[in-house]
């Protein structure tokens, strides 16, 4: 059971690989004499469900957006397509990656008396992120092990960042496209730790389709 949900949750992360979408800018108003933007800015969305919300290491050009859960919820894991529009582009993080994964998620295993593949730190980690095109950004983060237990949702589970182009054609005021295109995530409950292969079992360790609000992101 611990490889067949290993490999499921591998094979999801490989099908939201293979997702693809994105946006476009949208004016926020006319105007000939608008000067062209400079700065970026991010509104939280208003829910209380999956969001993206700004975070405090965030410049006036450069957005660094966390996503975090519904308040009281837990989860094993979840994967994104976020889209653009113009005028912007994703940066990266220290690594070089265009996704930071915060820890929140145990992304290795901690059993060392099942078998190997079940329960070594040498597992490999199941979170990854890519561009799909320059507007599209992949990103999955997935606690495979199902011994550790699911985990709180209230803290940034992941992070992406959004830049402003150096030589942006956005004029001030210009609201930009940002959209969740698609979005999953483990449940908490994906059956109890046994061997068994079962129906139960096995309807309990897919993944589910989440909505993931985003805010209004505004060249400034």
């Amino acid at each position: 059971m611990k490889r067949l949900f290993t490999q499921g949750a591998a094979a999801a992360l490989a099908l939201l690989m293979a997702a693809c979408g994105g946006g476009s800018d949208r004016p926020a108003g006319v105007g000939g004499d608008r000067k062209l933007a400079t700065t970026l800015g991010y509104t939280d969305p208003t829910g209380t469900g999956w969001r993206l919300v700004r975070q405090e290491a965030s410049t006036d050009k450069r957005i660094v957006l966390g996503l975090v859960g519904p308040n009281d919820t837990t989860s094993r894991g979840v994967g994104f397509n976020l889209g653009l529009g113009r005028g912007v582009h994703f940066g990266t993080f220290a690594d070089g990656a265009y996704a930071h994964d915060t820890g929140i998620f145990k992304l290795k295993g901690s059993n060392p008396d099942f078998e190997p593949y079940a329960g070594t730190d040498a597992d490999p980690v199941l979170f990854a992120s890519r561009l799909k095109g320059d507007k599209l950004l992949t990103t999955g983060v997935f606690q495979k092990d199902r011994t550790h237990g699911a985990k709180l949702l209230d803290k940034p589970v992941v992070q992406v960042v959004v830049e402003l182009d150096e030589a942006t054609s956005l004029q001030q005021g210009t609201k930009v496209a940002i959209a969740v295109v698609k979005a999953r995530s483990i449940p908490d409950d994906i059956g109890g730790r046994n061997f068994q292969v079962d129906l139960e079992t096995l309807e309990k360790a897919k993944m589910v389709d989440i909505p993931i609000q985003v805010g209004t992101l505004t060249a400034q």
